[in-house]
């Protein structure tokens, strides 16, 4: 024999040596197996390390494989052989169905947790054979910290929209009016009110749209249950209340915050409010006897004019004598109470003034001649001063005169007829006494 060695059947010339390095000794088989199976392990690895889900399913949408051992909380043997979309926390697009694309990225869905909590995880996605081959990575922290963000990006362009909508008004009244009126249609409730705590019971200062449930509510300083009502408190007293009917959802916690972000501005803007009514009131009013005084009644009675009336003009007699003889004390104390006389003759749409001095006005709204005098026959006549016996019986005396309005009228028309009927009141009584 030559040495040189045969060739086995079916090999070709040639290619023997390539044939002896592609197929291993038996006895090398188990290191092969071994170095395939830590290969898979290491690949395995590495790609958890980039993800936390990696998942193959078959055409019917079922899992075939899945890693790490524990699936949100599930053991992946036992979702082995499961539709994929049983996982889906809420109805929508699955990113488990199949479709004639290629490689997907950042596809996002909320999966059920074993605990009953929900997942969102950003798929990537491979068409694998008739089914898909995919991994995926937990983003529910930044997306919940996305939805606060985005919770308190509305609130903010909520509460910004108001308090621009209140600075465009031209006052505290006109801006806390506007700010309440638009706060129910952005919060889609039935009303909105602003109360006032009394003890344990609640006063209504404002509301719009409907009045508000006080018997759901209750009494102040105790929590309300969070429902289909909000009640917002603030240090400084007044409340912020807004609800809806049963009918509709309750209110979430991003609106309950929204109202408490506008229950200070709003208590603030009531303060405000009642401020510059008590300045108006300074202005316009008499300190001493608390009627208007003429600026007020001035301002007051054009408004009047035009559906009619009477104007009444009462000069108190004996005033200067009562101040000498008594001192002015006693005198005030006839201005009160000639001012008492006409507040319980004025009705509710009347005007009382002191104009200043010892005259008075009395605007009667819609009252004709006959009814003026029928009303204020008794307001000057003779009587004594309260808690002045020394003043006399007579003390309080007044001469009046009444004018009716007729079309056309202007303010200071009116009151000159009116300022010489009184006059011409004030001389027959002095003819008569003469």
């Amino acid at each position: 024999m030559d040495g040189t060695p045969s060739l086995s059947p079916g090999i070709p010339p040639g290619t023997l040596g390539e044939a002896r390095r592609q197929v291993p000794p038996r006895g090398d088989a188990e290191p092969l197996a071994a170095a395939l199976i830590e290969s898979r392990s290491r690949w395995r690895d590495f790609a958890l390390l980039s993800a936390d889900l990696l998942f193959e399913t078959d055409a019917e949408g079922r899992f075939t494989f899945l890693a790490p051992e524990l699936v949100l909380g599930h053991a992946a043997e036992a979702l082995i052989g499961t539709p994929a979309s049983a996982l889906l926390a809420a109805p929508g697009p699955s990113p488990f169905g199949l479709g004639t694309f290629g490689r997907q990225r950042m596809i996002k869905a909320w999966l059920t947790c074993a605990d009953g909590d929900r997942a969102c995880l950003e798929f990537t996605l491979l068409r694998h054979g008739e089914g898909l081959r995919g991994t995926a990575r937990d983003i529910t922290a930044a997306e919940r910290r996305g939805e606060v963000a985005a919770r308190a990006l509305r609130r903010a362009n909520a509460l910004g929209r108001l308090l621009r909508l209140g600075q465009r008004q031209g006052g505290a009244e006109a801006s806390l009016g506007a700010m309440l009126s638009a706060l129910p249609a952005a919060l889609s409730c039935e009303g909105a009110a602003v109360l006032i705590p009394e003890g344990q019971a609640w006063q209504v200062a404002h509301f719009v749209r409907s009045a508000p449930p006080l018997h759901l509510l209750p009494p102040p300083g105790r929590p309300v249950v969070p429902g289909h009502h909000a009640l917002a408190a603030t240090e400084c007293g007044p409340c912020l209340l807004a609800w809806r009917s049963p009918d509709q959802p309750p209110l979430d916690p991003d609106e309950r915050d929204l109202l408490a972000a506008l229950a200070l501005p709003i208590a603030a803007l009531r303060a405000e409010m009642l401020h510059q009514q008590a300045l108006a009131v300074a202005a316009n009013g008499d300190p001493l006897t608390g009627l208007l005084n003429r600026r007020g009644f001035l301002a007051a009675l054009p408004h009047h004019l035009a559906e009619g009336g009477a104007l009444v003009f009462l000069d108190l007699d004996g005033l200067k004598p009562l101040n000498d003889r008594l001192g002015h004390e006693a005198g005030d104390a006839a201005l009160r109470a000639v001012a008492a006389r006409m507040r319980a003759a004025a009705a509710q749409q009347d005007l009382a003034a002191r104009l200043g001095g010892d005259e008075f006005c009395l605007w009667l709204h819609r009252t004709c001649a006959a009814e003026a005098a029928c009303r204020m026959s008794a307001l000057g006549n003779p009587g004594p001063l309260p808690e002045w016996p020394e003043a006399g019986p007579q003390a309080l005396r007044a001469s009046i005169g009444i004018a009716v309005s007729e079309p056309g009228d202007t303010v200071a028309e009116l009151l000159s007829r009116a300022d010489a009927a009184m006059y011409a009141a004030k001389r027959a009584r002095g003819e008569r006494r003469r």
